[in-house]
């Protein structure tokens, strides 16, 4: 039976935390730009994460197992993209940018991974595709892929 969160529901640990080492990124990491979307209750996201910025939410970052999708929302107008970064335990890797900006909505990044796999993500706000993370949340421990 797959654990579900609610979408308020925060996990131990998954909130935000700044300066946390990311794996490192394999040279065929698969990176998208979200897709602007309308998303319907969050519910259905097995796992959120939010991360702060000198104390407010600035992004977060869903996981839908069922599908595997990310949907990403920015919080804050402060000119920084949210970004999930996530690898699975057999070995794929990659991002999902957010660059739409705080009063972009929200977008999705849609995958095609194996069903069953485990994913493992967390969420940073970034300068950039490629500049300095300004604050990330811890990664989220392995949840199932497949629905």
């Amino acid at each position: 039976m797959k654990i579900r969160y609610a979408a308020a529901a925060t996990v131990a640990g998954f909130v935000g935390v700044i300066g946390l080492a990311a794996p490192a990124q394999a040279a065929d990491a698969d990176v998208q730009v979200a897709q602007p979307t309308a998303v319907s209750a969050q519910a259905d996201y097995t796992l959120c994460g939010t991360v702060y910025t000198n104390g407010t939410a600035a992004g977060r970052g869903c996981f839908q197992s069922y599908g595997d999708k990310f949907v990403m929302d920015d919080y804050k107008a402060d000119g920084l993209r949210v970004v999930a970064e996530w690898y699975t335990d057999y070995g794929r890797s990659g991002e999902c940018h957010f660059t739409a900006g705080a009063d972009g909505g929200q977008g999705v990044c849609n995958y095609d991974m194996r069903e069953d796999g485990r994913i493992n993500f967390r969420v940073v706000v970034r300068n950039g595709s490629d500049g300095a993370n300004q604050a990330a949340t811890s990664w989220s421990g392995y949840v199932p892929i497949g629905g």
